[in-house]
C-alpha cells in the first residue's frame, strides 16, 4: 500500500543516516586519540622502514588513497574512486597488566563484495617483545591486513575519504604513508572525513541522477550514478590534538 511504501522509505532513509553518524562518531573518538601516549611510555617506536616493513609503522595517522580488499591473501587493489584506508595509532595504560603500557592500531578500509563495498575495521595491539602487531579480536598475526580478519561494520559503502589538514589550514597531499609524503606524517592537525552509504534495495522508482555527491579530493571522485538507490553522506572535521613533531 501507499502507507507501507512511505513508511518503508522513511525507515530506510533514517537507517542509512543513523549508520553514517554512528560510524563517524566512532572514527571521531579514535582520530582524537591518534598519537596519544602516556608519559614515560617505554614501548619501541617502529618507523616502518625496518626488516618488518611499512605495515609495522607506529605513525599516528597514515592514509592510503582509493583502495579496497577483495578477500583472501590478495593485496589491496587501487581504484580511481571508491574508498580510502586510514590507520590510526594511539597509546594506553593498564596498571594491572604486564606490560603496563599499550599501543593500539585501528584500521578502517573497504572490502568488495559482489558489486558493492562494505566498511571493515581492524584493531591490533603492539607486541613489543615480538616487534609486531597482533589482532585484539581474531585474525592471523603477521599477515597483511585483509577483510577476512576484520570486523564488518556496515554494508553498502559508496565513498570514504580522509583529507589531512596542516596547521596553516592547507591540505596535505595523500597518500600519506611511510613511502609517500612521509615528511608530512607529523604535520596533521585536522582530518576531514566524508562517508557515503547507500540503501540496500531500490529506493526511487526511476533511474536517474538525483544529485551529484561531490568529493573532498576533487571531481574525479564525485559520485553521480543513475540508479534507484538512496545515498546519504556525513562530513566531519576532527582535530587531531595529539599529533605533533
Amino acid at each position: 500500500s501507499v502507507v507501507n511504501n512511505s513508511y518503508s522509505q522513511v525507515t530506510s532513509r533514517a537507517s542509512i543516516s543513523a549508520s553514517g553518524r554512528d560510524v563517524a562518531s566512532m572514527m571521531i573518538r579514535e582520530l582524537r586519540m591518534a598519537g596519544f601516549r602516556y608519559y614515560a611510555d617505554t614501548l619501541k617506536f617502529d618507523d616502518g622502514k625496518g626488516i618488518y616493513g611499512a605495515q609495522n609503522n607506529h605513525y599516528p595517522i597514515t592514509i592510503m588513497n582509493s583502495v579496497y580488499h577483495e578477500g583472501g591473501d590478495a593485496d589491496f587493489i587501487s581504484e580511481s574512486t571508491c574508498c580510502d584506508r586510514i590507520d590510526i595509532v594511539y597509546g594506553d595504560y593498564d596498571l594491572h597488566t604486564t606490560p603496563k603500557f599499550k599501543r593500539y592500531k585501528v584500521i578502517y578500509f573497504a572490502g568488495k563484495e559482489n558489486e558493492y563495498f562494505n566498511l571493515y575495521k581492524v584493531k591490533q595491539i603492539w607486541d613489543d617483545a615480538a616487534e609486531r602487531w597482533n589482532y585484539v579480536y581474531g585474525g592471523v598475526s603477521g599477515r597483511e591486513i585483509n577483510k577476512n580478519d576484520a570486523e564488518l561494520l556496515r554494508k553498502y559503502l559508496v565513498e570514504m575519504e580522509f583529507v589531512p589538514i596542516d596547521e596553516k589550514g592547507e591540505k596535505i597531499a595523500t597518500p600519506l604513508t611511510v613511502d609517500d609524503n612521509s615528511n608530512r606524517l607529523t604535520d596533521i592537525r585536522t582530518v576531514d572525513v566524508k562517508l557515503t552509504f547507500r540503501s540496500k534495495d531500490d529506493f526511487y522508482k526511476k533511474k536517474k541522477i538525483r544529485r551529484v555527491i561531490e568529493a573532498l579530493k576533487g571531481n574525479t571522485r564525485d559520485v553521480a550514478l543513475d540508479d534507484k538507490y538512496l545515498r546519504d553522506s556525513v562530513v566531519v572535521s576532527v582535530h587531531t590534538r595529539n599529533v605533533s613533531n
